[in-house]
């Protein structure tokens, strides 16, 4: 337990906020779903929550963007359409600029408030965000954990078989398969010596007809311990059966079995339905596809 509590309060007030919210998700969706934009709003820690929901929205594949509510009063209400609807996000329910903006907004409304506060009686639905205490004393700490929780939960029901819109890093490169990432595969005899194998090793391996590998890193080891090893066959210093990946596993797979081992690998051996050599796939390949993100 954390010394100040506030684990065990955050909790609590988590689910607390599950429980007075079970009849509240159904006319908060049916006011959002059919938005083309969905306009998120907020002031404060509030608006904190606010752009994260936009920013959860977008990567869902909906259209969503955060509104300053200043700065709507100053014309950025203009980008508001007659088909969008607007998300408030408010602690008390009494933020003045909020309730300025929004007093005379037609669009379909749902609040993250208290049920009791004037923010909600300006929208069309209310999730209650309401809290009994906050783990800070009067710093919003508690409320805002059960906002983020909610826009959160808010979000997933609105995705609507969306595809997640997130190219970069881990999560991108889930949704990326290796066969999309791989190239082609360079495939010698293995009567071939060491020698003849050095000018195709341009993407770090080769690999040798019925079954093997031979790297960069092995060239360096088999060379640097018998420099006649250059006219051996490559068939005999090869790693015989390496580490493979499926050409439609997804990217995340491959990048999970070149790292989760005592020696990192910087190359894997793509193949087929049937086993068969199809392609290679480097490390760099998929830091370039957005690991570094």
């Amino acid at each position: 337990m954390s010394p100040d509590g506030s684990f065990r309060i955050g909790a609590e007030a988590l689910l607390r906020a599950d429980a007075q919210n079970l009849e509240r998700w159904a006319p908060a969706q049916a006011a959002l779903q059919p938005a083309h934009v969905i306009w998120c709003t907020g002031l404060g820690k509030s608006g904190l929550v606010a752009m994260k929901l936009a920013s959860t929205l977008r990567s869902f594949g909906r259209s969503a963007h955060y509104l300053h509510p200043v700065e709507a009063l100053h014309g950025d209400a203009g980008a508001m359409g007659e088909a969008d609807a607007i998300v408030a996000v408010s602690a008390s329910g009494h933020t003045v600029e909020l309730l300025r903006f929004l007093h005379h907004q037609p669009l379909p409304m749902v609040a993250v408030a208290r049920p009791e506060s004037p923010l909600a009686h300006l929208a069309r639905a209310t999730l209650d965000a309401s809290v009994e205490r906050e783990a800070g004393g009067e710093a919003p700490m508690t409320s805002y954990l059960v906002a983020t929780a909610l826009v959160d939960s808010l979000a997933l029901r609105l995705r609507a078989g969306h595809p997640l819109m997130h190219p970069g890093g881990f999560l991108g490169l889930r949704g990326r398969t290796v066969r999309s990432l791989m190239r082609s595969p360079p495939i010698v005899a293995p009567t071939l010596p060491v020698s003849g194998c050095i000018p195709l090793l341009i993407d770090g391996a080769v690999l040798l007809a019925g079954g093997g590998i031979f790297t960069d890193g092995d060239l360096r080891r088999v060379v640097g311990a018998d420099p006649a090893a250059l006219q051996r066959p490559v068939g005999e210093v090869c790693t015989r059966g390496p580490v493979t990946v499926g050409v439609d596993a997804p990217a995340s797979e491959a990048l999970d079995r070149m790292e989760r081992r005592d020696g990192q690998l910087s190359v894997l051996a793509v193949v087929g339905e049937a086993g068969e050599y199809v392609g290679l796939l480097r490390l760099h390949d998929l830091v370039r596809a957005g690991m570094g993100a």
